[in-house]
């Protein structure tokens, strides 16, 4: 614990950015909530904390605000944006506005990084290096370059002392989601959960290995798929700092005028769009987090090009499966199968109550009637993500981030054609993927699967069962507990024992400048000590400022 409040002052200077930025976006009364007051220099304590346009929105506010506060911040705020079931919409849909877009660095460091990766001179790696960057983002920045054997290629390098930055700004996550927690608790919202989500998905980020692997695991997936183009990783040329990938021409998908002119089909275009998701969904279980128009292409062959690989979805049999029953029961209006699917996903922090089942009901009838062309799966998510923050209901995080994929795959299918649907496509897929689940073979197959699981555990049972009664027996068993909340006492604690020495300082003075004044020595002005005058000066300042420490603490 104590290591924990040291880590909070070793990073005062950013908890103090943090604080200001707060009370310049109008959200100075957060500064309680968070224990952040204590960190703001003395003067700008007793400025007021609230300081905002009742204009503005709260959404466009906390955008700014994360905006000001870095690449760390950024991101967290895209991964929040994908999170409808922790906040309102009209503030996640602000929220999806972040861009995760910085000025460049210097090509003089991106060379320096290069060198260091590779230990030789850029020359030496790369026949030539394009110093200005493509596009310039939180963690990295991607340059055009031709390898040495003339093959032309796309380079992404990370920021010099990115990772640093992000560690120390986790470190700050960490311990503002902590002070949350109690609070945000009755809400069924785990601060500390999503901080710790966050930091498993930019730290994954921060390998670029990684990213070349889920590339090259996507290139595999459509190796066979003539429709869908996927660039080669060459990992000679890559390290954990540095992804070198195959240069892919095309044109922009949301140029749509452009693509016209050249003759492309846009109506073609949004189903090899939804048919490529959907076999990433449904038969993959490896979907690509982020299809916006900015990662993907058309190649001049008429081919889609997907980019960017570092956010990518993973479902398992078990949520796939919960998947297609969803999509099913939402087409058939099905309540009772709704329900029973959110169940089997682990969905419920909870027993669900009947004014769920009423207001699943109402969500369902003002969708009933309407043919999969008239769905706007839109407009869906957004009604179970209500439903989600009115009862005790937690969606799995891989199904929030297929969730926001779909609306942004329907959004870009849109633009390419005015009658695409994304559910015209989800429904057979996933009517499909339940024919082979629930098929002869799959069934029997899954049968044996757990019958020898059953065997296995039920043959180490005697054996774990003895050497329990054997631990009893030595005394060696123990009870761990863990105590919550005690970190944001201890904060408490350290604010209360600043104020008691405070006191005691003021106390002193007052006394030890009595005692000046009763003595009389000393320089005097207007005949009056100067040191006992100078002493009851400072416990004046010092009593006003403690004074107004507390009154705007609200505990008095």
């Amino acid at each position: 614990m104590a290591l924990s409040l040291n880590k909070r002052y070793r990073h005062i200077r950013r908890y103090r950015r943090i604080g200001e930025v707060l009370i310049r976006h109008g959200f100075g009364y957060m500064l309680q909530q968070l224990d952040l007051g204590h960190f703001l220099p003395p003067l700008k304590r007793l400025k007021p904390y609230s300081k905002r346009d009742p204009h503005v929105s709260v959404g466009t506010r906390l955008r700014s605000a994360l905006e000001d506060l870095g690449p760390t911040f950024i991101k967290f705020g895209q991964l929040l944006s994908t999170r409808g079931d922790v906040l309102p919409m009209d503030i996640v849909a602000e929220l999806e506005q972040l861009q995760d877009a910085v000025r460049p660095v210097g090509f003089s460091e991106i060379e320096r990084q290069i060198e260091e990766q590779f230990g030789q001179p850029v020359e030496a790696v790369f026949g030539s290096v394009d110093p200005e960057p493509l596009a310039a983002a939180s963690i990295g920045q991607v340059h055009h370059g031709v390898m040495l054997d003339g093959t032309r290629v796309v380079i992404k390098v990370q920021r010099p002392n990115i990772r640093g930055l992000i560690n120390t700004d986790l470190e700050i996550l960490y311990g503002l989601a902590r002070s949350l927690q109690d609070k945000l608790r009755p809400y069924s919202i785990d601060a500390v959960g999503l901080v710790h989500e966050f930091s498993q998905s930019i730290r994954k980020e921060l390998d670029y290995t990684k990213e070349g692997r889920n590339i090259d695991r996507f290139r595999r997936s459509f190796e066979h798929i003539n429709d869908v183009r996927v660039p080669h990783v060459y990992w000679q040329l890559t390290t954990e700092r540095v992804l070198t990938m195959e240069f892919v021409d095309g044109y922009k998908i949301n140029d749509i005028e452009r693509l016209r002119s050249l003759g492309f089909d846009m109506s073609r275009l949004a189903e090899i769009v939804a048919d490529s998701f959907m076999k990433q969904v449904f038969e993959d279980g490896f979907f690509h987090g982020d299809p916006h128009m900015g990662n993907i292409m058309v190649c001049p062959d008429g081919r889609l090009a997907y980019l960017d690989f570092g956010i990518m979805g993973r479902l398992d049999p078990s949520t796939m499966e919960g998947l297609a029953r969803l999509l099913v029961s939402i087409v058939r209006q099905d309540i009772d199968g709704l329900i029973e699917v959110l169940f089997d996903l682990e969905a419920f922090t909870g027993s669900p109550s009947r004014q769920l089942r009423l207001d699943v009901q109402e969500v369902i009838d003002y969708h009933y009637g309407k043919s999969l062309k008239e769905l706007d799966f839109g407009q869906i998510i957004e009604d179970l993500m209500d439903l989600v923050q009115r009862h005790p209901l937690q969606m799995p995080n891989e199904m929030l981030v297929l969730a926001k994929a779909l609306v942004t795959l329907e959004s870009v299918g849109r633009r390419r054609s005015p009658e695409f649907n994304v559910m015209e496509y989800a429904e057979p897929f996933a009517q499909n993927w339940m024919k082979k689940q629930y098929g002869a073979a799959h069934l029997t197959r899954r049968g044996g699967k757990q019958l020898r699981d059953l065997s296995k555990s039920l043959s180490r049972l005697p054996g774990e069962f003895e050497s329990a009664l054997h631990r009893m027996n030595a005394g060696d068993m123990e009870i761990r507990f863990r105590h919550e909340g005690l970190e944001r006492l201890i904060n408490r604690l350290d604010v209360a024992s600043n104020r008691l020495t405070f006191g005691i300082i003021i106390g002193s003075l007052i006394m030890g400048s009595s005692v000046l004044l009763m003595i009389d020595q000393g320089p005097h002005v207007m005949q009056i000590p100067a040191i006992g005058l100078a002493g009851y000066l400072l416990a004046g300042v010092l009593g006003f400022w403690l004074l107004i420490s507390i009154l705007r603490s609200g505990r008095y």
